[in-house]
């Protein structure tokens, strides 16, 4: 594991903290699931993206394909 030194806010570091409470896991903790979530959703996102500009101008042929039978 690598370590990230992060600047909060005193305001947003007791929010941190009593949500990590609230889920009873430590504030690091909670804040790594937080990073890895972010980096799983972008590369869904980014997926997404390349998957979209796969299909561009090939709408009427998925089209068709819905229409089947």
């Amino acid at each position: 594991m690598n370590a990230l030194t992060v600047e909060l806010s005193s305001e947003v570091h007791e929010k941190v903290d009593v949500i990590a409470a609230e889920k009873g896991v430590s504030p690091e903790r909670l804040l790594s699931d937080m990073a890895a979530e972010m980096v799983m959703q972008h590369d869904a996102h980014r997926l997404f993206l390349e998957m979209a500009e796969r299909g561009k101008g090939r709408e009427a042929e998925a089209l068709a394909l819905l229409r089947r039978d």
